[in-house]
C-alpha cells in the first residue's frame, strides 16, 4: 500500500555571499545542494520544487520552495532543517497546502529590490549587502529614468537570450527610494529574465553617469539593438524580496 504524499510550501531566506547561485552543481556550494543534502538526512522520499533561481552572490529575503513527501513535516522537522542548513539559510516558515501548488508556476509576481551607496556614505561592512557607486548620486535623477520600465516591454538588450526564448516581460513596479543612507530600488513583474534585474539598474545608473541617454534607453525597450547593453550592478546588491501567489 502506498503512503500518501502531502504537500508543503517552505519560505526561506539566505544570504548569497558564499553561494555558487541557488541552483544546484557538480562540485560548488550552492543553496540548492545545502537545503537537499539536509533534508536526505531526515527525510528518505520526497520531491522539491522552487520558484525559481537566484545567480552566485544574489541574497533572498523571501524564497519559496514545495516539498512533496510521505515523511513526518512539523514543528521538530522545521527545527531540525534549519539547524542542519547553517547560518546563511533561514526556514523561516513551513505551512501544509494542496498538492496541486508549484511555487514556480503558480507565482502571479516577483519583487527584487537592489540597494546601492555612493561612496561618501559606504560602511566597509555593507559590502556584501550593497553595491557602492562611486560617483555622486541624488535620488531625483534615479526617479527621472525608473518609469521606463513599467508596462510590457522587450528585454532583449536586457539579457543573453535562450534560443527561442520570449524577451517581452511586464513590470508593473519600478521605484527608487532612498532610506537610512541607501538607495532602494523595487521592481516587480509577472517574471525576469536571466540578469535582467542586474541590467535594469546598471543601464539606470549609466544614464545617471552620462554614458547612454534616456532616450537611448527608452528607445531599446520598443526596438531592441543589435548588441546587448554592457551595464549590469554587481550581484551583492541584488534581494530575491517576496513571491506573490
Amino acid at each position: 500500500m502506498c503512503s500518501k504524499f502531502n504537500n508543503y510550501k517552505i519560505e526561506i531566506s539566505y544570504d548569497g555571499s558564499h553561494f555558487h547561485g541557488f541552483q544546484k552543481q557538480s562540485d560548488l556550494k550552492t543553496v540548492q545542494s545545502v537545503i537537499e543534502e539536509s533534508i536526505d538526512l531526515i527525510l528518505n522520499n520526497y520531491k522539491l520544487n522552487y520558484a525559481g533561481r537566484t545567480d552566485a552572490g544574489v541574497h533572498a529575503k523571501s524564497q519559496i520552495i514545495s516539498l512533496s513527501t510521505s515523511g513526518s513535516v512539523n514543528t521538530a522537522f522545521l527545527k531540525s532543517l534549519d539547524s542542519l542548513v547553517g547560518p546563511e539559510i533561514k526556514i523561516k516558515k513551513i505551512q501544509k497546502i494542496n498538492n496541486s501548488f508549484h511555487p514556480r508556476f503558480d507565482a502571479k509576481s516577483r519583487v527584487y529590490k537592489y540597494f546601492l551607496q555612493s561612496s561618501n556614505t559606504s560602511e566597509p561592512y555593507n559590502r556584501n549587502y550593497s553595491y557602492l557607486v562611486k560617483t555622486k548620486i541624488e535620488l531625483n535623477e534615479l526617479k527621472s529614468v525608473e518609469r521606463l520600465f513599467i508596462g510590457k516591454k522587450n528585454f532583449k538588450n536586457f539579457s543573453k537570450l535562450r534560443k527561442g526564448q520570449d524577451p517581452f516581460r511586464e513590470i508593473t513596479k519600478s521605484k527608487w527610494s532612498k532610506r537610512d543612507g541607501y538607495f532602494i530600488y523595487t521592481i516587480e513583474g509577472n517574471s525576469f529574465l536571466h540578469n535582467m534585474v542586474r541590467a535594469i539598474v546598471g543601464c539606470q545608473l549609466a544614464v545617471v553617469e552620462n554614458k547612454i541617454s534616456k532616450k537611448e534607453l527608452a528607445s531599446s525597450l520598443i526596438q531592441p539593438q543589435k548588441k546587448r547593453f554592457n551595464y549590469i550592478a554587481p550581484a551583492h546588491g541584488l534581494y530575491l524580496w517576496k513571491i506573490k501567489y
